[in-house]
C-alpha cells in the first residue's frame, strides 16, 4: 500500500512539473519567442525547415516573404536550390538591394516565384539577365491570385513604389483560388473565406504570439510527413500522377458542366469574378500611368485534355483587347510541339514529373518568348 502511495505521489509531482514547465515555456514564448527565433536565424537557415519561416503572414495581402533571405537549402521537387529575397521581400538574385522605382514588375503565383529553381534559371531571372538595363521586380509568390494581385499592388503604390509596366502571368488555378479560398474586402485587404469554420483567428493568434511553439509543431508535423513519404516510396510509372486538388483547379477550362462540386458558384461566375478584379487592377494601373500585359500558359492537364483556344485563353485575350499593352499566349507554343511529338514527351521536357510546374527548360522557353515580345 505504501508502495502504491509512493508511486501515485511520484506521478502527481511529475505531472505537476510537466504542467508548470509547459506553462513557463508558453510564457517565455509569448514574451521572448520572436526574439529567440530571430536570433536562431543563422542556424535555422542551414536547415530545411527555414523554408516555412521565410514565408510570413501579411496584414494586407495575406502572405509574403521575409526581406534579405539567403537560403541555400531550399528543397524543390527534384533537388535543393538557393532562394534569396531583396530588401523588400521580392524574390531576386542573392545580395540584391532595390529602391522603390521599377521598369517592370512581374506578378503571379508559384510559376512567377520560380518554384524549385535557382533565380537565374527562372523565366523572371533569365529575363532580368537579358535586360540588365531595366529595374525588374518579381512580385509573385506561391498561391497568389488576382485578389492578392490587387491588394499587393495597391499596398505598394500607396507606400511609394512606382512601376512603368506590370506583367501578369494569370494562372489556371486563379479561378479556383479566388472563388474558393480568398476574399477581396472593401478596404483592399485579403481575408480567407470560411474563416470561422477554419478557426483562422485562433490559429493566427497562436502563430503570432507563440512563434516557438508553432515552429516546433511545424517541425514535428513535417518530420512525420517526410517519414511517411520515405516509407511509401512510389514506384515510377510511365504516366504522371497529379494530386486531387491540382486536378480540381485545372478542370474548369474543359469541364462539361456549369457547376463543379469543388467550386463555389458556377464556373461562369468564377470567370466573371476574375474579370471584375482584373478590371479594378487595370483602372488602378491606368490611374498611375502603369502599362499592363497579361500572359497565359497551359498546365499539363490543359495540354492533355483541353484545346489551344481554351476558355482561359479566350477570356483573357478578350479582356486585353481594350485594356492591355500586350497579350502573350503560350498555348500555341506547347500545343504545336505536342502535335509534332506527344503529350508525354512535351510534359517530360518542360514540367516536373508528377507536378504542374515548369522545370528549368520550361522556364527557359517561357523566357525566350518573353524576351522577343519585349
Amino acid at each position: 500500500m505504501s508502495y502504491l502511495k509512493t508511486c501515485l505521489s511520484f506521478f502527481k509531482k511529475t505531472f505537476l512539473i510537466i504542467i508548470i514547465t509547459f506553462f513557463l515555456s508558453l510564457i517565455i514564448d509569448f514574451f521572448f519567442g520572436k526574439f529567440i527565433l530571430k536570433s536562431l536565424d543563422s542556424f535555422l537557415i542551414k536547415t530545411e525547415f527555414y523554408g516555412r519561416l521565410m514565408r510570413i503572414d501579411h496584414p494586407i495581402f495575406h502572405h509574403s516573404f521575409k526581406a534579405n533571405v539567403n537560403y541555400k537549402n531550399h528543397k524543390g521537387f527534384e533537388k535543393k536550390h538557393t532562394f534569396c529575397t531583396d530588401n523588400h521581400g521580392f524574390r531576386s538574385e542573392c545580395g540584391k538591394q532595390s529602391g522603390k522605382e521599377f521598369d517592370i514588375g512581374f506578378m503571379g503565383d508559384s510559376f512567377v516565384e520560380g518554384t524549385s529553381e535557382n533565380f537565374e534559371d527562372t523565366f523572371v531571372g533569365i529575363f532580368s539577365k537579358g535586360n540588365k538595363n531595366l529595374k525588374i521586380a518579381n512580385l509573385g509568390i506561391t498561391s497568389y491570385a488576382p485578389s492578392i494581385y490587387y491588394a499587393k499592388i495597391k499596398h505598394l503604390l500607396d507606400n511609394g513604389f512606382k512601376f512603368n509596366h506590370i506583367i501578369f502571368f494569370i494562372d489556371i488555378s486563379d479561378l479556383y483560388d479566388d472563388s474558393v479560398f480568398y476574399r477581396l474586402n472593401d478596404d483592399g485587404t485579403i481575408s480567407e473565406r470560411d474563416e470561422k469554420e477554419k478557426g483562422l483567428k485562433r490559429r493566427k493568434f497562436l502563430r503570432t504570439n507563440f512563434p516557438l511553439t508553432n515552429y516546433y509543431m511545424y517541425v514535428i508535423k513535417k518530420n512525420r510527413q517526410l517519414n511517411i513519404k520515405d516509407s511509401k516510396k512510389l514506384k515510377k510509372s510511365t504516366t504522371p500522377s497529379f494530386n486531387k486538388k491540382a486536378n480540381y483547379k485545372a478542370e474548369w477550362t474543359y469541364y462539361n458542366h456549369k457547376n463543379h462540386l469543388e467550386y463555389v458558384g458556377t464556373i461562369k461566375e468564377g470567370q466573371k469574378n476574375l474579370i471584375n478584379i482584373m478590371s479594378r487592377i487595370y483602372h488602378m494601373l491606368k490611374k498611375n500611368n502603369i502599362k499592363m500585359t497579361i500572359a497565359v500558359y497551359p498546365w499539363p492537364q490543359q495540354l492533355k485534355n483541353d484545346k489551344v483556344d481554351s476558355k482561359h485563353v479566350v477570356m483573357w485575350e478578350e479582356f486585353c483587347k481594350t485594356r492591355c499593352n500586350n497579350f502573350i499566349n503560350y498555348f500555341p507554343l506547347f500545343f504545336e510541339e505536342k502535335g509534332e511529338n506527344s503529350f508525354l514527351e512535351v510534359y517530360k521536357k518542360y514540367y516536373f514529373w508528377n507536378d504542374v510546374h515548369f522545370n528549368a527548360e520550361g522556364n527557359r522557353i517561357i523566357a525566350q518568348k518573353l524576351l522577343k515580345e519585349f
